[in-house]
């Protein structure tokens, strides 16, 4: 009998925990606009170093929401964020690698657009995770290339990398070129805001995070904590000041903007004590990811997390492994938000379009096996044993004939027997991805649904 990794009693501990760290230890906020407005709402502010008291971190769990609705491009794209809705799952973010005939190279503009290209067609991504990072655009003008390959290459919504506040203004231009001087009128975009652990905030960070908020849009925090280097090496230990720097981000959104959507995000893993590397494929981090999505809804609060992660530097059995064993623990756990749900090897580092292509087999596979099974006349078939009695067939019966599509779907999975295989050239599992990554870029077509007025501007304003 499995159990859960927290059960309402150690969900009030890690709490307790955390709330004695964020009252005695204090975090670290390096943004005098958000050390003021922690100061004028009763917070203890010492230089930098912030102390929080229970009620301050209780009135922010009286306002934050336990759902939404991000708008997307049309309203069939809208996307529920919400404790009873389906999880939204997004692919690969922000590696600068690219694994490419099986060594790693940085990553380019063509291969963000690979990467965009698979994302459109699957079935199972709802939001493009900036997949790539593509190293040989000039930084100066990276977010706006990158921008724009996602707004013209999907009409799927797309997480914008706002880690800078110029990068929060080139998401804001590019969404009000596409939507209007009043896109912000209701939730539209998609980031993430990283603290600094242990227990601290950037100045951008923190302010990247009360712009937003005071823009009405979501504000995914997400911590990183490594234990064993930035956080203690116990399990307990690491949640503990994983909870406390998310409560400090759920403060500064409640504060920034009461009733401001937020989500309660974490990655958080233990450290090699052997060589220093966060191991994100660790059977301890599935654990921690359970943990993350358990203190987030004893919270009321919708939550991200990690996805089909992985340490290994190629699709190989070790990364099928980690990545589907992973993948499983969090949507088993009812999460809100993935990242990282395909495409990412090497513990964050690198893009694989074949290790995306098997990941989305993986993910409707899940989804097919999580289907209830149907309970009626027609499914129970008490008259086609009926008819074909002991020891006969169904085979010839019209039962079979109507339901002999049902479990036809696409796959990469090899189901024919061996001597079939082996006449078909008897290729591996990432030979096979490797054919279907090619058979997706020769079918895909962008979408071609903007106005043509916006997109000169999009053009202009992403490409001048």
């Amino acid at each position: 009998m499995t159990r859960p990794s927290l059960d309402e009693q150690g969900c009030e501990r890690i709490h307790g925990a955390a709330l004695r760290l964020l009252g005695d230890v204090g975090c670290v906020v390096f943004d005098p606009e958000a050390l003021e407005l922690l100061k004028a709402h009763g917070a203890v502010v010492d230089g930098e170093c912030v102390r929080f008291s229970e009620e301050l971190i209780a009135q922010a769990l009286a306002t934050v929401p336990a759902g939404y609705t991000v708008a997307g491009r049309r309203p069939e794209l809208d996307l529920r964020v919400a404790l009873d809705a389906p999880p939204v799952l997004a692919s690969a973010s922000g590696p600068p690698f690219v694994l490419d005939g099986g060594r790693q190279r940085p990553g380019t503009l063509a291969d963000l657009r690979t990467a965009i290209a698979l994302a459109h067609l699957s079935s199972n991504i709802a939001v493009l995770g900036y997949s790539v990072e593509p190293t040989d655009v000039p930084e100066d003008v990276r977010a706006r290339f990158s921008a724009h390959a996602h707004v013209t290459g999907s009409d799927k919504a797309n997480r914008f990398t706002v880690t800078t506040l110029l990068e929060l203004q080139i998401a804001t231009d590019v969404l009000e070129i596409v939507f209007g001087a009043e896109w912000h009128a209701q939730p539209r975009l998609w980031s993430i805001i990283n603290s600094t652990s242990p227990l601290q905030f950037s100045a951008e960070g923190a302010q990247v995070l009360l712009r937003l908020a005071r823009l009405g849009q979501p504000v995914c925090v997400a911590v990183c904590a490594m234990g064993g280097t930035t956080a203690p090496l116990t399990l307990a230990g690491l949640l503990a000041v994983q909870h406390a720097e998310l409560l400090v981000g759920l403060v500064l959104t409640q504060l920034a903007r009461p009733g401001c959507p937020f989500i309660y995000g974490g990655t958080s893993s233990i450290s090699s004590m052997h060589c220093g590397a966060l191991m994100i494929g660790a059977p301890e981090y599935w654990a921690l990811m359970e943990a993350t999505v358990q203190l987030g809804h004893w919270l009321g609060v919708p939550v991200r997390a990690g996805g089909s992660l992985t340490d290994s530097h190629v699709p190989d059995a070790q990364a099928g492994i980690e990545s589907a064993l992973a993948i499983e623990r969090v949507l088993r756990m009812d999460v809100q938000f993935v990242l990282h749900a395909a495409g990412i090897l090497s513990s964050f580092n690198c893009f694989s379009p074949e290790k995306f292509v098997i990941d989305d087999e993986v993910l409707s596979a899940l989804r097919t096996a999580q289907q209830p099974i149907v309970l009626d006349d027609e499914s129970l078939a008490l008259d086609v044993m009926a008819s074909c009695g002991p020891g006969g067939t169904v085979l010839s019966q019209a039962h079979t004939r109507r339901h002999a599509r049902d479990g036809r779907r696409a796959s990469i999975m090899n189901r024919d027997p061996y001597q079939t295989w082996r006449g078909l050239g008897g290729r591996d599992l990432a030979q096979v991805a490797a054919q279907r990554v090619e058979e997706s870029l020769d079918a895909y077509t962008p979408p071609d649904d903007l106005d043509p007025v916006v997109r000169r501007r999009l053009d202009a304003y992403c490409l001048g």
